[in-house]
């Protein structure tokens, strides 16, 4: 009778867990679609792989921070037929999420066998992961999905005792690591490295490796940030790592179990260099030589530091609470041997308060970001969830103990810009919060005395019922990251036709793609901006192109692009200024010899939104998309005020009506031009301004291809006034919008 009912069981479980992930995974997608972040990290990648896949030469021409992993990752798909858009990006990063979400569920199944469980660690990673609409393409995306594919599979081969099997997945993910970003790589070399000798078969290696590993976690920090080790947040960071670190250590040496031995190494270097293999022998067949590999893996990402750094602000107490945090580590231990249960139960209630905490944090998204207060205080405490409870489960520790140095290593990943490194770092906090709340609060009311009165039934629907209402909580929360794609309008450029923004920054993007098509035969800058040129089609002066190129490209390949810029007399630079303010108050301020080329040699045409639009000196365009106002004597009428707009479209376009919108007042109602209140004239021009035909008065709707000047004569004073930099949408018979601009700032 028990195997038609556990079956369906299965169906029904299978049928929630899969529409859960489904619903996710669709919120995940309009939030990945309704975000674009203007330091544009994506654009910098997106047109490295390009040039990489298109031209080779890795490091040598096509310059990136990162490793060679990702760029043959992307060739390949590539090669399959995968282009180098932002929606093709960007699919590919909500993949790498919805993995990682699935991944951490995974894990905490395998622990726990508890169903319901499992729903709030996948609602909350995608939650916990939200940062992923920000960073498409990066390689960090691909990196969280990694991480969790080790920790999922390893818990699973190490509960299971598959232990080489293990250590090949260790080799195989550390080295695809290495090759993406080094450190982090190595941060998962460090956790094997600690994990072995933690659970070594020798009782000789066992009995000194938490000495050893504790000494390897104080040190670590402090090789890692010596660069930096006067800054006072960098110092806040060694401290709570190297706490956190020695207390993991004492707490997973409890009943550590024999499990490893040192050749399980070899399998791991066998899956390491495997990596290496397929990885770098393409690379080298296309142009780039070992020297330059270890240039661009090793040795350039040691002057990232001094490079660019971004501070992370440390919550008050933070420093305190991890020695607080170490301390009862160690009184733990004392304690333990003369009141072992009072200890446990003390462990076990403080496991169920920190992931309480936990919750709270997620369920407080939108408002703050779980991940950063899950740094800030939730690092010191991971000797909690390693600290073993009378009468566990001893085979599943060592598999916890892999995800718990695993997740800690990661930690470290916010060095030396903790930004999206935060939330790619940590998340891993998620599966150990759930699976040790699950087994303390099993173990405590398996030993309370007041439990044995109560219904072992009751008790359990009550905590499904809070599980599933915690879940539902969550997907609502997360929900309102979706909401955002209703809104705005959609960008409709090359590649990036479905990405929707609201509607001021779809305009300013597309006024400075079109105008940068119209008016130059190249494009830079300053910061770089790549998706621009992935937009307008226009190449980049040179293949060495990234983000702060003023402080990561030497000056001879600053030379290289000043020689480029020489020989195009149409080519554009647009400068983002709020960007540069941003960098120079952090005291990155650009500087260098492009940077005094581009001041020198160049001048704003126009200017939207903090965005210079840059010609040569001397040269003068007639922008398109920008809308500009001009007072006029009265006309018959009451006509005493012209708006024009250059517009270009290949297809016909049919106008019936021009709203304008003012960007100060987005509730209010637009100022609508049409038949009953304005008058329109159309004149034929080519794309630099000049007219190839007459003017003419058009009547409603009027319609026109190509490129024309559009002239709107109305009454200033029979409706508001327009405001500097509103939003001009024109809008078909069926009020559909055909085209989006700016009115001039």
């Amino acid at each position: 009778m028990t195997g038609p009912r556990s079956s369906l069981a299965g169906w029904w479980r299978t049928l929630v867990f899969t529409g859960l992930a489904t619903v996710l995974g669709f919120i995940a997608a309009m939030a990945m679609f309704s975000a674009f972040m203007f330091y544009d990290d994506e654009g910098y990648v997106l047109i490295s792989l390009r040039n990489y896949a298109a031209h080779g030469g890795l490091y040598r021409e096509v310059y990136t921070q990162y490793g060679p992993f990702p760029f043959v990752l992307y060739h390949l798909l590539g090669e399959c037929g995968l282009p180098f858009t932002h929606i093709a990006g960007r699919l590919v990063t909500l993949s790498a999420w919805i993995g990682a979400a699935l991944a951490c569920a995974a894990v905490v199944w395998q622990a726990t066998r508890s169903f319901f469980t499992c729903l709030p660690v996948l609602a909350g990673a995608f939650v916990y992961l939200w940062i992923m609409i920000s960073e498409p393409t990066h390689p960090g995306s691909l990196i969280a999905l990694l991480v969790a594919v080790a920790a999922a599979l390893g818990y699973r081969w190490i509960a299971r005792g598959r232990r080489v099997a293990w250590a090949g997945l260790a080799g195989l993910v550390a080295g695809a690591l290495v090759l993406t970003k080094i450190n982090v790589g190595a941060f998962v070399v460090l956790a094997a490295l600690a994990w072995i000798w933690l659970h070594h078969e020798s009782p000789g290696p066992r009995r000194w490796a938490p000495a050893l590993v504790a000494a390897a976690g104080i040190l670590l920090p402090l090789a890692l940030m010596r660069p930096m080790l006067a800054m006072g947040w960098v110092q806040s960071y060694a401290l709570i790592f190297a706490c956190a670190a020695v207390a993991a250590a004492l707490a997973s040496a409890r009943q550590a179990t024999p499990q490893a031995s040192w050749r399980m190494l070899g399998w791991s270097v066998a899956g390491g260099l495997a990596v290496a293999a397929i990885v770098l022998v393409p690379v080298m067949l296309r142009g780039t030589s070992f020297r330059e590999i270890i240039e661009g893996v090793l040795l350039n990402p040691l002057k990232q530091p001094a490079a660019f750094n971004l501070r992370y602000v440390w919550p008050v107490g933070s420093a305190a609470l991890a020695i607080v945090s170490l301390l009862l580590c160690l009184a733990a231990i004392i304690m333990s041997r003369t009141a072992d249960h009072a200890v446990a139960v003390a462990v076990a209630a403080l496991r169920l308060i920190a992931a309480a905490g936990l919750a709270c944090a997620l369920l407080d998204f939108p408002n703050t970001s779980p991940d950063r207060m899950v740094f800030g205080y939730g690092v010191p405490w991971l000797w909690l969830f390693l600290w073993p409870l009378p009468g566990g489960q001893a085979t599943a520790r060592p598999a916890l103990a892999w995800v718990g140095w695993l997740w800690l290593g990661q930690v470290l990943h916010a060095f030396p810009v903790a930004g999206s490194q935060i939330a790619w770092g940590t998340f891993l906090a998620l599966p150990l919060a759930a699976i040790g709340a699950h087994e303390a609060l099993h173990w405590l009311l398996g030993r309370h005395p007041a439990a044995s009165r109560l219904s072992p039934r009751a008790i359990a629907w009550l905590g499904r019922g809070l599980l599933a209402a915690l879940t539902l909580a969550l997907a609502w929360r997360f929900s309102s990251l979706g909401n955002r794609y209703r809104e705005g309008s959609d960008l409709n450029l090359p590649g990036a036709e479905i990405m929707r923004l609201p509607s001021e920054s779809s305009a300013l993007f597309r006024a400075l793609a079109v105008n940068a098509a119209a008016h130059g035969d190249m494009l830079f800058s300053e910061p770089g901006m790549f998706s621009l040129n992935l937009w307008s089609g226009l190449p980049t002066p040179t293949l060495a192109n990234t983000t702060h190129w003023f402080s990561l490209l030497n000056q001879p390949r600053q030379q290289a692009i000043i020689r480029a810029l020489e020989a195009h007399p149409r080519a554009c630079i647009i400068v983002q200024r709020d960007h540069m303010a941003f960098l120079t108050k952090r005291s990155f301020a650009p500087a260098g010899v492009l940077h005094d080329y581009i001041a020198e040699h160049f001048t704003p045409a126009f200017t939207l939104d903090d965005f210079d639009f840059c010609v040569r000196k001397g040269r003068r365009i007639e922008p398109l998309l920008l809308g500009e106002l001009t007072l006029t004597a009265d006309q018959p009428g009451g006509e005493n005020t012209v708006l024009r707009l250059r517009l270009h479209s290949p297809h016909e376009l049919a106008v019936a009506r021009v709203e304008l919108t003012a960007p100060q007042m987005r509730d209010s109602e637009p100022l609508v031009f049409g038949a009953q209140n304005a008058r329109a004239e159309l004149t034929p021009t080519d794309q630099e301004g000049t007219p190839t035909g007459p003017t003419q008065t058009v009547s409603w709707p009027f319609r026109f291809t190509g490129t024309a000047t559009i002239a709107i004569h109305f009454d200033r004073f029979a409706q508001p006034r327009p405001y500097a930099g509103g939003l001009i949408r024109l809008r078909g018979p069926d009020q559909a919008e055909v085209a989006l601009a700016r009115l001039r700032q």
